[in-house]
């Protein structure tokens, strides 16, 4: 998951750990890392690398604007769909055009940083 630098300032904050320790560069945008065991976002707490199991996020109140999205995204035309990999795309419904344009925005906001 991408995350603007006011965002991983902010994650840092609240949990008290280095960015270091939560992100890494990617093609100059900072990315959530995933735990090595789990696979999961680092702040999603769960001890099962199973895409169905149970888990928590531990930074909800101040998760990332692409975290809050999801499981849309935007496609090739950059249109707004249900990602393929999320199990439960089925349980939310059909993105609109506003979910584009604000994912369009976050995107822009991600690639000021580089």
């Amino acid at each position: 998951m991408p995350l603007t630098e006011a965002e991983a300032k902010r994650l840092s904050r609240r949990t008290g750990m280095a960015l270091e320790s939560f992100t890494w560069e990617n093609n100059g945008i900072l990315t959530l890392l995933n735990d090595e065991k789990t696979r999961a976002c680092v702040f999603l707490l769960t001890a099962s690398p199973d895409t169905n199991a149970e888990g928590i996020c531990s930074v909800y109140e101040v998760r990332p604007e692409g975290c809050r999205k999801y499981p849309i995204v935007l496609n090739s035309n950059d249109d707004a769909i249900l990602d393929d990999g999320c199990p439960h795309r089925q349980d939310f419904p059909e993105p609109s055009e506003a979910d584009a344009i604000e994912l369009l925005n976050l995107e822009e906001r991600l690639l000021r940083r580089q």
